[in-house]
C-alpha cells in the first residue's frame, strides 16, 4: 500500500466515520459514557446549591425486629417539616405495610399511627408519595384499571418507552387520595444509572415518574401543562424543556449540590423553631424535602462518575438536575466530526514522519480535544465522544508499523530506456 498523504487522510476520515457510527452502539458506547462521567466530575460548579434537601431516615436500633418501619416515623417527618413551610414534601418509600410482617406491638397500634400519618399528608401542601408499576402474576388476567394521571400531549413513537400492566406497590388509599404519586421504577438496577426514567407507560397511556411529578409541583404546574415529544424533550408551561432519549429517560448531572441531613436533625429544627430559635430553615423552608432510606440501609445503586448512592440519592441529584437546568446532553455531530477533520489533516504529513512523531503529534491532538471537551461541558453541559478521537490516534499511531518505511539510501529507479537521439555506432 502506497504511503501517499492524500490516500492516507481519506482513509482517516472513513474511520473516524466508522468510529463515530460505533460511538452511539455497545458494546463501545460505554467508554463514551465513563468519559462524560469524568468531565462531569471534574466540571466547575461553583458554590450554589440546588432548592432541594435529603432528609436520611437513620437505620433502625439494634433490638428492632426486622427492617418494616413504623407510619408514625413517616408522620413525624410531614408534621415536622410543614412548620417550614416546605414546597414539596415527598417520599420515595412506599407507604402500604403489610400487617402479618409488623411487630405485634406495632399491630395494636397500628390504627392510631395511621390516623396520624393520614391527618398530617392531608395538612401538608404538596405531599409527594411513592409507587412502583409492575406485572401481574397471572399474565393472562389482567388487574382492575387503577386511575393514575396522564400526560394526554404527546407526539412521536413510544415503543422504547417502558410499559407496564399492573400498579405493583402503591401508597394505601387513605394516603394516596390526597396526595400526587409518582413511580420509582428504575430499568436495570444492577447497571449503572446515569439517568433516570421521566415517563411509562401503563396499560398504553403515558403517565409520570416520581423525578417528574416532583418538577410538576415544583414548578406548581399540572399534567395539563406537560407535553411530550418522544425521544426529544418534555415540555412543561412555556419555560422548561427537559431533554429525553427514545426511553424518556433525562441523563443526570450528579455534580449538581444538594443540601442533606438526617431525620433527627428535622425533628430537632422544627422543635427549636417552636422557641422561636429557627436554627437551620433555610434547608427545608421553600423547598423540595425528600424523605429516603440512608445510604448505610437503603440497597446500593452503581451511579455515574463511578460512585454508589442510594435511590433517595439518585432521584435527589436528578430532580435537582431539573431544578438548577444543568442538563447533560451529547455535543452536536458536527464537532465529531470537527476532530475526524483534524485527524484527517494530520494524516496527510503521516508519511514523511517518523513513528515518533507521528506518536506523540496525535497524542497532542487527543489532548487538545479531551482539554476542549472539558471546557465545553464547563460551559455548556455538552460532552464529545472520546472513542472517536482516541481510535484515531492508535489507528494512526500503529500506522508506520504496519506499513514499512522505504529504506534510506535505496538507489532510485531510473527509466533504461535507450536514448533515441544517441549516437550509434558506425
Amino acid at each position: 500500500m502506497s504511503r501517499h498523504g492524500i490516500q492516507l487522510s481519506i482513509l482517516t476520515l472513513l474511520v473516524g466515520v466508522f468510529l463515530l457510527r460505533e460511538s452511539q452502539r455497545e458494546p463501545l458506547m460505554w467508554l463514551d459514557e465513563r468519559f462524560s462521567d469524568f468531565i462531569a466530575a471534574g466540571a466547575s460548579r461553583g458554590a450554589q446549591i440546588a432548592p432541594l434537601t435529603l432528609v436520611e431516615l437513620e437505620p433502625p436500633a439494634e433490638g428492632d425486629a426486622g427492617p418494616v418501619r413504623s407510619p408514625l416515623e413517616y408522620a413525624l417527618f410531614f408534621q415536622s417539616g410543614q412548620g417550614f413551610r416546605p414546597a414539596v414534601m415527598a417520599t420515595d418509600e412506599i407507604l402500604q405495610w403489610d400487617r402479618a410482617k409488623l411487630r405485634p406491638e406495632l399491630i395494636a397500634k397500628f390504627p392510631q399511627y395511621s390516623q396520624f400519618l393520614r391527618d398530617h399528608i392531608l395538612q401538608a401542601e404538596r405531599p409527594l408519595l411513592a409507587a412502583e408499576l409492575g406485572y401481574p402474576d397471572d399474565p393472562g388476567v389482567l388487574p382492575p384499571l387503577e386511575p393514575v394521571g396522564v400526560i394526554r400531549k404527546v407526539r412521536g413513537e413510544l415503543n422504547a418507552i417502558p410499559e407496564f400492566t399492573a400498579i405493583e406497590r402503591q401508597p394505601a388509599e387513605e394516603f394516596r387520595l390526597s396526595s400526587s404519586v409518582g413511580f420509582v421504577n428504575l430499568p436495570q438496577e444492577s447497571a449503572r444509572q446515569r439517568a433516570v426514567p421521566m415517563l411509562f407507560r401503563y396499560r398504553g397511556q403515558v403517565v409520570p415518574s416520581f423525578v417528574l411529578q416532583a418538577v410538576l409541583l415544583w414548578e406548581k404546574a399540572t399534567l395539563d401543562d406537560v407535553a411530550v415529544e418522544a425521544g426529544k424533550k418534555i415540555t412543561v408551561g412555556e419555560k422548561l424543556e427537559i431533554p429525553i432519549d427514545a426511553a424518556g429517560r433525562m441523563r443526570v448531572d450528579f455534580g449538581v449540590k444538594v443540601s442533606r441531613c438526617g431525620m433527627d436533625d428535622l425533628i430537632l429544627a422544627a422543635e427549636l423553631s417552636e422557641t422561636k430559635r429557627a436554627e437551620h430553615a433555610e434547608l427545608f423552608a421553600g423547598r423540595i424535602v425528600l424523605l429516603s432510606k440512608a445510604r448505610d440501609e437503603a440497597p446500593k445503586l452503581a451511579l455515574g462518575g463511578g460512585r454508589t448512592g442510594s435511590r433517595g440519592e439518585l432521584l435527589a441529584a436528578a430532580i435537582a438536575t431539573v431544578q438548577q437546568r444543568s442538563f447533560v446532553l451529547r455535543a452536536p455531530w458536527w464537532l465529531d466530526f470537527l476532530a475526524v477533520g483534524l485527524f484527517s489533516a494530520l494524516a496527510f504529513f503521516v508519511p514523511q514522519w517518523s513513528r515518533l512523531r507521528v506518536t506523540l503529534a496525535g497524542a497532542g491532538v487527543l489532548a487538545g480535544i479531551v482539554i476542549g471537551g472539558v471546557a465545553l461541558f464547563g460551559v455548556a453541559k455538552l460532552w464529545m465522544s472520546v472513542l472517536v478521537p482516541a481510535g484515531l490516534w492508535v489507528f494512526l499511531s500503529a500506522y508506520p508499523w504496519v506499513v514499512p518505511a522505504p529504506a534510506k539510501g535505496a538507489p532510485r529507479i531510473e527509466n533504461s530506456a535507450p536514448d533515441a537521439t544517441a549516437a550509434r555506432p558506425v
